[in-house]
């Protein structure tokens, strides 16, 4: 037997950009017939792993899921240690940074939480997303299982907030969004104000509940309170108020940011309806619960002028040379 080491080439991304590159691995391993065993250590790629946590262990994979195969790497580098196993070094294998670019950008076996890539060009409609969520769930369902411990902190956030209350689910995404390589009327933020009017549309036609708000950006939550007042829940959360993005900030609070934004997306699993922009957050509640129904900003205000274009261009080469330094 032999084993696909999952590992990471990409520092400046959020969690779930992490486990979509340890989704695809997952898709590679079984088109090659290997085992997979994820490690996420302290360097990911030529930078540091945002969420990694030395007190917490090793392999960041681990702080916040369970083994995806039912093997975690430290148990393999056992077996390989041990002079009585048959497993050897010669039976693992890793990935080039070649090869794992290629399986995000380039394979269509793989699975794009928004156009990019191969995809970023093409058209696409509903039926592309569904295509990419199926593939995710079944993933989701077979091998990527949430640490217990997580899941009871969302089952008391639910318990407490949700229950009993229709929940309208939103997602706002801000800070650094519009930096990644894709289509620019996808990647340019959606304010808050356009949000709006969709979530009275829906508290008209359901009836006045909770609005579940998951955001990166101080600001916007703000601004859902001071339109909705206590109708808005938040989990609490470390945000920004810059344009620098909250898994950025070198605070020594990794861990705490990755096992947040995750309930976030858990949370919003459990919403009644959500409406989201495009974003892997939002894209992964529906990883997670494929009965969710949504709308995506992003799409629905689709804006393809050239000042748009321009403006979300030039964010992305000023993020890269400056905005990213600036708490």
């Amino acid at each position: 037997m032999r084993y696909l080491i999952i590992t990471i080439n990409h520092s400046h991304a959020g969690l779930f950009a992490y486990v979509n590159f340890a989704m695809n691995q997952i898709i590679y391993a079984e088109t090659h017939h290997l085992i997979p065993v994820v490690y996420f250590g302290p360097k990911s790629g030529t930078g540091d792993n945002a969420y990694y946590h030395a007190q917490r262990g090793d392999n960041m994979w681990e702080y916040y899921f369970t083994p995806v195969a039912g093997l975690a790497y430290e148990e393999l580098q056992n077996y390989i240690n041990d002079d009585s196993c048959d497993i050897t070094e010669k039976d693992c294998m890793t990935l080039t940074t070649g090869q794992l670019w290629q399986l995000h950008c380039n394979d269509p076996k793989s699975i794009y939480p928004y156009p990019h890539g191969m995809h970023e060009h093409a058209p696409i409609d509903e039926c592309w997303y569904q295509q990419q969520r199926a593939k995710a769930y079944r993933i989701m369902q077979e091998y990527i299982h949430v640490k217990p411990a997580i899941g009871d902190k969302v089952d008391a956030f639910h318990d407490a907030h949700f229950k009993n209350h229709k929940v309208l689910g939103i997602h706002m995404r801000g800070t650094d969004k519009g930096t990644a390589h894709a289509r620019p009327a996808l990647m340019r933020v959606v304010q808050p104000e356009e949000y709006f009017q969709h979530i009275d549309r829906y508290m008209l036609a359901n009836g006045s509940g909770k609005i579940f708000v998951a955001t990166d950006q101080i600001q916007f939550l703000q601004k859902m309170i001071d339109r909705y007042g206590e109708q808005v829940i938040a989990y609490e959360c470390i945000r920004s108020n810059s344009y620098r993005s909250v898994f950025e900030k070198k605070d020594g609070q990794g861990y705490l940011k990755g096992e947040q934004v995750l309930i976030d997306a858990l949370l919003l699993s459990r919403c009644d309806f959500l409406i989201k922009c495009t974003s892997a957050v939002g894209e992964f509640a529906l990883y997670f619960n494929p009965e969710l129904k949504c709308i995506d900003l992003n799409h629905i205000n689709y804006d393809e002028r050239l000042f748009t274009q321009f403006m979300v261009n030039c964010k992305r080469w000023c993020y890269l040379k400056f905005l990213k330094y600036f708490s």
